[in-house]
């Protein structure tokens, strides 16, 4: 692989993390409002 193939799995893995994070905080988030709510 070239140093440009090297570029795009790093983006592309970086992206994935990104995306997994932001999914994760989204869902810990509603979790939590969701549980005052009840209390």
């Amino acid at each position: 692989m070239n140093c440009a193939g090297y570029w795009l799995v790093g983006a592309g893995l970086a992206a994935l993390l990104l995306i997994a994070w932001w999914g994760w905080q989204r869902s810990g988030l509603a979790l939590m409002q969701l549980g005052m709510s009840i209390c």
